[in-house]
């Protein structure tokens, strides 16, 4: 009998037992899928919301990283322009000098040629103020027609290879006709007399 009512108690305690543990499994497990899909909710959205930041953040960054290059492209660009600019500057100043200083040696050739014609006329005109003054026995700086032909008779002595036909008459130099040979009259006849000496000889020539 004892033994009968132990066993039916030891039955019962099972049941009961048996029934709390499959309500304590169930229970683990809601808690566990609970906890399994609150971390898998929060670590969905805590990714969206990384995302985001983070497109955020690398536009932003796109945004600083763009505006710093464009500076610097502007900041070079404003240089190589200026260093364009002063080196054209530069250079016109040295082509300026440049043709300063050939102008200023092309007009000291002029000057020194036309020193040298000067120099080189003023001797012939010496030459040919001395060869005027040959003739001019009175010293009044005109040769008269007796001077005249007394110099042409010693210096065909001089010469007798030369006859009178060879030497200028009086009237070739007495231009104005007033019996007197002045200078100027003496220069022009034998700048004439050369001019004409030279084509006699470029017409022998040819």
């Amino acid at each position: 009998m004892g033994s009968t009512r132990a066993q039916e108690y030891q039955e019962n305690y099972q049941d009961y037992a048996d029934d709390y543990a499959q309500q304590d499994n169930l229970y683990a497990n809601y808690a566990a899928s609970h906890d399994e899909t609150a971390p898998a909710k929060k670590s969905g959205g805590g990714f969206l919301k990384s995302a985001v930041i983070t497109g955020a953040g690398w536009a932003i960054g796109a945004k600083i990283h763009t505006a710093r290059t464009m500076r610097k492209m502007k900041t070079k660009h404003m240089k190589d322009q200026k260093n364009l600019y002063s080196q054209y500057y530069n250079d016109v100043y040295k082509l300026q000098q440049q043709n300063a200083e050939l102008a200023y040696v092309m007009e000291q050739y002029k000057e020194a040629i036309e020193s040298v014609q000067t120099g080189m006329e003023n001797d012939k005109m010496q030459r040919e103020f001395d060869e005027f003054k040959q003739p001019d026995v009175d010293g009044d700086d005109r040769i008269s027609r007796a001077e005249f032909a007394m110099y042409v008779k010693n210096y065909l002595s001089n010469y007798p290879v030369m006859t009178e036909a060879d030497y200028p008459k009086f009237e070739d130099f007495d231009h104005d006709g007033d019996g007197y040979i002045g200078f100027q009259e003496y220069a022009q006849q034998m700048a004439l007399t050369v001019q004409q000496a030279e084509k006699d000889k470029a017409k022998k020539l040819k």
